[in-house]
């Protein structure tokens, strides 16, 4: 999932590894764009944060888990430090 700066709205994306074509023509666009595309095909910006399910983020010194994404929101669940492992 990628946040589009622009709209301030959460939009699906997929992988681009996943499709051969695509990451052959996003390579020959240079460094601006993520491995990522949108539903509809076009490539995620690089600039846009991404987010995904069970991934560990630090928000002012604290650990939180990715536990739901929506259009218009993301949950997180606060977590031990003792499971903060992964940052």
């Amino acid at each position: 999932m990628a946040l589009n700066p622009e709209s301030n709205r959460i939009e699906p994306c997929v992988s681009m590894e996943q499709n051969e074509r695509l990451t052959d023509e996003l390579a020959k666009l240079g460094g601006f764009y993520s491995h990522l595309v949108k539903v509809d095909g076009t490539p995620v910006p690089k600039t846009w944060t991404t987010f995904t399910i069970g991934e560990l983020v630090e928000i002012k010194g604290s650990t939180f888990r990715v536990a739901y994404i929506g259009e218009t929101s993301l949950l997180f669940e606060p977590v031990k430090p003792t499971d903060a492992i992964e940052i």
